[in-house]
């Protein structure tokens, strides 16, 4: 601690002028670097305290209180680690993009946004070892007529399960969508990814589908397994 504060003082004996000279700038220049090198394994570092706070955070849930799923869930979170995490937002876009690890398979989501020309390119998918995808969503605005993820049905619950390995009877799909959508959600400091469609050919959000799913388990307590395809 007394480095740390030793460390503190000569930051502020040094930059704590009115004109910085050469090598107060290019010093200053040199620790800015290193601030953004660092950002993603200081992210990554604080996988413990996102944990708590998610943990927290779940038990705040209609969904979670509801659920038959918890000893699933917690596992994936015991075994939950960050792999790459990077975001970054100016007055031009929005870049986010993370990939988390779920013991045998991964969860990737990228969300890019320019705020010039409104051009959105966003997904969800899962992976397993063999680098099998399955997608819970797909949304672009770029050739969505030649792209032939847009033509899929999404979320694609079936190929989901078969690449997790994780049981329909174990993880319902309400409990699916809601688990992983919360800790996307969690790690999306812009906050927009809940208002984006799921899908070019669905005109339906990941909050509308979160919203439907707890609505319908507040109405059917005893049916936790909706299928969201009705």
């Amino acid at each position: 601690m007394s480095d740390l504060k030793t460390l503190k003082s000569i930051l502020i004996d040094t930059f704590k002028v009115k004109n910085w000279s050469r090598l107060q700038y290019d010093t200053y220049k040199t620790i800015q670097q290193y601030v953004n090198d660092f950002r993603e394994v200081n992210r990554i570092s604080e996988i413990k305290d996102d944990l708590t706070i998610i943990r927290c955070n779940l038990k705040d849930q209609v969904w979670f209180n509801l659920s038959k799923s918890k000893p699933i869930i917690g596992h994936l979170l015991d075994t939950m680690q960050i792999i790459h995490y990077t975001y970054d937002e100016n007055i031009q876009s929005t870049n986010f993009n993370i990939s988390i690890s779920f013991n045998k398979f991964q969860v990737h989501c990228s969300m890019y946004k320019n705020l010039i020309n409104n051009f959105t390119n966003y997904y969800i998918f899962f992976e397993n070892e063999k680098h099998l995808r399955a997608y819970m969503s797909f949304y672009t605005t770029f050739n969505t007529n030649e792209t032939e993820l847009s033509k899929c049905k999404l979320p694609e619950f079936d190929k989901i399960y078969e690449i997790t390995n994780l049981s329909q009877n174990i993880l319902y799909q309400s409990d699916l969508i809601n688990f992983f959508s919360e800790i996307i959600m969690y790690y999306d400091e812009s906050g927009k990814i809940g208002d984006l469609p799921i899908g070019n050919d669905l005109n339906v959000t990941l909050n509308q589908l979160i919203e439907k799913s707890n609505r319908y388990l507040s109405q059917k307590k005893t049916d936790v397994n909706y299928n969201f395809n009705n």
